[in-house]
């Protein structure tokens, strides 16, 4: 029996892209995550799995590695918005980035992260310590090597500016000044690691001028920026990656969830003059089973059908249908107070009062979402860049009538 209950009562029998079924048969648009950016049983991943499991169930890449591992390095390698970046495989988001932070200790000799009010970059090690979102510091108390600031929410800005850009302008100059020299040393500060959009924190947009400036201030310090696309990668928000909406090349990328079609795998794509040892990037450090034979495959097969159906432009095309039809709820609902995304990865900022009433109520309806946020009052709306646009439609019409029934 779980102890614990999950978000919805049901169990999941199968799936299709960006719908799922339970154990009676009911049919669910999937709207609640981001644990592959294809959905449920892609054929592409499907027919490379069949045919992987005939050859190889899985060998260890700290021995050797597989010729799909190799492949997949050099896929990783040409997609991701870095000069000569070298791949380490991990098996869990968490994982690679422990693997991320303690690959910015070791190539700069220093110690303490920066990260951000809101962020959850995992739950083990370093990535915890560098994860506070609510209810994580009772697992993981705060440490010295971990240092904090505001991230940017042009809703609610947490420095009170008028608008995004005097509330970016005011959180870089807050680290400058308050963060760089007094809560850590320039010369100590190891790495700055930031979510292109904040998923926990509330599925929050910084302005280019954010990123741009984290930038600067990672090359005045010597500091390396490491960018966590597990979330934000491989399609979503209607580009590969999240950063590239800001235009700024980091040092470090955190890879995983939509990386496999479903399957365990995560990366860390990194400048490849940071660290050259085999020992270090591969099976030896992040895991038995990183870059798994059959996971890889899936990973070649979700790159496949990315690239052959255009799924970028349609996550940008559906993001864009999404939008605009969450702004049209936010006039029309006086307890709807924000829509926000990017690609499919938006939010519905609602009352707080309402909030669980409407997940339930969306739930009832036949459409899977979660709230995020501080105050868990954020509707996240993150379905898999497959969605169709009848599937978009079906979903804002579903929860038109949802805030319709709570109005």
């Amino acid at each position: 029996m779980l102890k614990c209950k999950p978000p919805f009562p049901l169990v999941i029998s199968k799936g299709y892209k960006a719908e799922v079924w339970d154990s009676r048969g009911n049919r669910y648009l999937d709207f609640s995550g981001a644990a592959t950016s294809l959905g449920q049983a892609h054929p592409k991943v499907v027919e490379a799995v069949k045919k992987g499991v005939e050859r190889i169930t899985g060998f260890t890449g700290l021995i050797a590695p597989t010729e799909p591992y190799l492949k997949l390095m050099e896929e990783l390698s040409s997609l991701v918005p870095l000069e000569k970046a070298s791949v380490a495989y991990a098996t869990t988001g968490s994982e690679a980035s422990d693997f991320a932070i303690q690959l910015a200790k070791y190539a700069t000799g220093r110690q303490v992260i920066l990260s951000f009010y809101g962020a959850y970059h995992g739950l083990t090690g370093y990535a915890l310590q560098s994860s506070p979102t609510e209810g994580m510091r009772r697992v993981a108390p705060r440490t010295s090597e971990s240092v904090y600031a505001p991230y940017p929410n042009c809703h609610k800005c947490p420095m009170a500016a008028e608008d995004c850009e005097e509330c970016s302008y005011l959180i870089l100059e807050f680290i400058r000044e308050q963060v760089l020299g007094r809560a850590v040393e320039p010369e100590d500060l190891a790495g700055i690691i930031v979510e292109p959009i904040q998923s926990h924190g509330g599925i929050l947009v910084p302005p280019k001028s954010f990123l741009r400036g984290l930038r600067e201030i990672a090359d005045e310090t010597g500091a390396l920026l490491i960018v966590d696309e597990v979330y934000t990668g491989f399609g979503r928000t209607g580009k590969w990656f999240g950063v590239q909406h800001f235009e700024v090349e980091p040092d470090i990328v955190v890879l995983g969830k939509g990386i496999a079609g479903g399957l365990p795998l995560s990366a860390v794509a990194f400048k490849e003059d940071l660290v050259n040892s085999w020992y270090l990037c591969s099976g030896g450090s992040l895991g038995t089973f990183a870059g798994h034979y059959l996971s890889v495959l899936a990973s070649l097969a979700t790159i496949q059908a990315i690239k052959e159906e255009n799924l970028v432009e349609n996550a940008w095309r559906r993001g864009e249908q999404m939008s605009k039809g969450l702004k049209e709820m936010v006039q029309e609902f006086d307890f709807v107070y924000d829509a926000r995304g990017l690609g499919c990865v938006q939010g519905l900022e609602v009352d707080v009062e309402i909030a669980e009433k409407l997940v339930l109520s969306l739930f009832k309806r036949g459409l899977l979402a979660i709230t995020v946020g501080r105050h868990h009052n954020v509707l996240k709306l993150t379905p898999p860049i497959t969605v169709t646009e009848e599937q978009v439609e079906e979903a804002l019409s579903i929860l038109r009538a949802s805030l319709t029934e709570l109005k």
